[in-house]
């Protein structure tokens, strides 16, 4: 069943819209909590477009009673967050996910990307130094990877490179860093600090496989530039790497 809340008008229609939800809850089966946590989601727009922050926050809370607290409350966060109500948003960040839920990387990350898509940069920074004081250290790295991201995506690309850089300092071999990175660094059609980035990735130690991933990533991005010149020299480098990795 699908709860529309396109043409909902007038308080009946909003009256058979909950019930319609509400049957659909009684009628799906309990193993398919994604199933169920969708029609709550429908709901949860329901009742913000047309009921009061009282019925949202009671419908979130029958919600919590028999699902993952923290599914429910994402959810919720994603609806007021499409909706712009900030405050609401922070609210429950704060007093619900932050609180209960600090040591989920996915609730840190969410909230930060929230923030940031709101230009509000600075606080993302505060925000990460919090994270990182409540995660679990081996969330760390792939924490510090997404507010990366968000400093080139909304913030300051020179503070998104040292974030990386800090970070690859302590992992070297961490294939997927690199790999945004690059990604990162190539969209801003900065090619001679993105040569730079592949020269030194091509001359760490890594295994054979990860060594032949960026030796090709290296070649197609000079094919990109038209420089097929540059492309044979990293050609020439991959095959002196395969003869001395055999010695």
């Amino acid at each position: 069943a699908v709860v529309s809340t396109q043409s909902t008008g007038g308080r009946g229609n909003v009256e058979r819209a909950r019930l319609t939800a509400k049957r659909a809850l009684d009628t799906i089966n309990y193993r398919l909590e994604s199933e169920k946590l969708n029609v709550w989601s429908a709901l949860f727009n329901l009742e913000n477009s047309f009921g009061t922050p009282d019925s949202l926050m009671a419908s979130c809370q029958a919600a919590a009673a028999v699902n993952d607290p923290k599914a429910v409350f994402m959810r919720l966060a994603a609806v007021l967050d499409k909706a712009q109500k900030y405050e609401e948003l922070d609210e429950i960040y704060s007093s619900v996910l932050l609180k209960k839920h600090r040591r989920s990387r996915k609730v840190w990350c969410c909230y930060a990307t929230s923030l940031a898509c709101q230009s509000k940069m600075e606080t993302v920074r505060d925000l990460l130094t919090k994270a990182l004081k409540s995660l679990p250290k081996h969330k760390h790295v792939r924490t510090i990877s997404h507010f990366a991201q968000l400093e080139y995506r909304l913030g300051d690309p020179a503070k998104g490179s040292t974030m990386f850089e800090n970070v690859l300092t302590s992992y070297p071999g961490r294939l997927d860093l690199w790999s945004v990175y690059l990604d990162k660094t190539i969209a801003l059609a900065d090619n001679e600090q993105t040569r730079l980035l592949l020269d030194r990735v091509v001359g760490l130690k890594l295994p054979a496989k990860k060594m032949k991933f960026f030796f090709k990533r290296y070649v197609d991005f000079e094919l990109s530039q038209g420089d097929k010149e540059r492309a044979e020299r990293v050609r020439e480098l991959a095959r002196n790497y395969i003869e001395t990795s055999d010695l």
